[in-house]
């Protein structure tokens, strides 16, 4: 699904004029969370002080993996989808943010984004890696479980109610976002001034540039041909995401249906191969992503015009078969 690739710009450290002392070290590590890996690349004076700073970090993305997981039987969000149409039920603070930004996220984008898509993954295979074609009256029957009006929360009581039975949530389309973002202020609070944190190759987010460098380089594959890379991006102090059309998909009389729904048709989109997306905030990267995916490029260009901070890189399948693309706001 997610093809931007990170080319570390690790080498070229400081002159070797420069005495040991000041010269920055490297330290990498990886840590398997949210059915990925999650990564960071960081420099600094001292290599214990950016591992305690990186193991921070990661608990922190355990702890939100335990939360926000709805693969998870004992997760906030797996009781949430068992209790909250039956009655209110009280959502941890931080939580009860995340859920409201999403419903934001929803109205904003005239449902483009939606997190009650649950029921349609489920209806089309997706939750459990096997594609299937729904018929056309079961997905009128889920899609009236779903959208975020169905979603009712108190902000005086920190609670959440579903309207209806069969409302169920599905976080995946922006919680390796919001935990990368987690992560970048755990390294920023620790004094860390030059880090690469990536979730996959899906949500990035870099802090400050290598030692001797202007940014972090990252490299956007091809979605017609994943060993070639389509362009390069350079980020400093900003965040960026890639969905594609290219590994969750399945193909059925010879049809290619993608992982990344539509929630106001219930159908996978079509049109987009590829969005990704340069923010500040990596959780705003992970949605525009999903967003521009559904919206199409038509779409997709006119919602930006509205958002000039937001910079996208689009790739389309054009009538005739041939890659096409456009780059928005840059």
């Amino acid at each position: 699904m997610k093809m931007l690739l990170i080319a570390l710009l690790i080498g070229g450290m400081l002159p070797a004029s420069l005495t040991w002392q000041t010269q920055p070290v490297i330290y990498q590590a990886a840590h398997r969370a949210m059915w990925t890996k999650f990564e960071i690349v960081a420099y600094g004076p001292d290599r214990a002080r950016l591992a305690e700073a990186a193991e921070a970090a990661f608990e922190e993305i355990d702890r939100l993996d335990r939360q926000l997981s709805n693969y998870s039987e004992t997760s906030e969000l797996t009781q949430i989808n068992r209790q909250a149409a039956r009655a209110e039920v009280i959502v941890e603070p931080e939580l009860f943010d995340l859920l409201k930004l999403s419903c934001d996220y929803t109205r904003a984008t005239g449902g483009a984004f939606d997190i009650t898509v649950g029921p349609l993954m489920k209806a089309w295979g997706f939750f459990k890696g096997q594609g299937r074609v729904p018929r056309k009256q079961e997905l009128t029957s889920v899609l009236a479980h779903v959208g975020a009006q169905h979603v009712l929360l108190n902000e005086q009581t920190h609670t959440i109610r579903f309207d209806r039975e069969g409302v169920e949530l599905d976080l995946g389309g922006i919680a390796k976002g919001y935990a990368v973002d987690r992560a970048t202020e755990i390294l920023r609070e620790s004094g860390v001034t030059a880090a690469l944190i990536t979730s996959g190759t899906s949500s990035i987010n870099a802090i400050g540039a290598p030692p001797d460098q202007t940014g972090w380089r990252l490299e956007v594959r091809d979605p017609l041909d994943p060993s070639r890379s389509a362009t390069s991006l350079e980020l400093k102090d900003q965040s960026a995401s890639t969905s594609g059309c290219y590994e969750k998909v399945f193909r059925v009389g010879g049809k290619t249906y993608c992982h990344i729904m539509d929630p106001r048709t219930g159908y996978p989109v079509g049109e987009m191969l590829s969005a990704t997306v340069i923010t500040q905030r990596g959780v705003d990267a992970e949605v525009f992503t999903k967003v521009l995916m559904v919206m199409g490029v038509k779409g997709a260009k006119e919602y930006l015009k509205k958002r000039p901070d937001v910079r996208a890189i689009l790739y389309y399948r054009q009538p005739d078969g041939a890659l096409g693309s456009a780059r928005l706001n840059f």
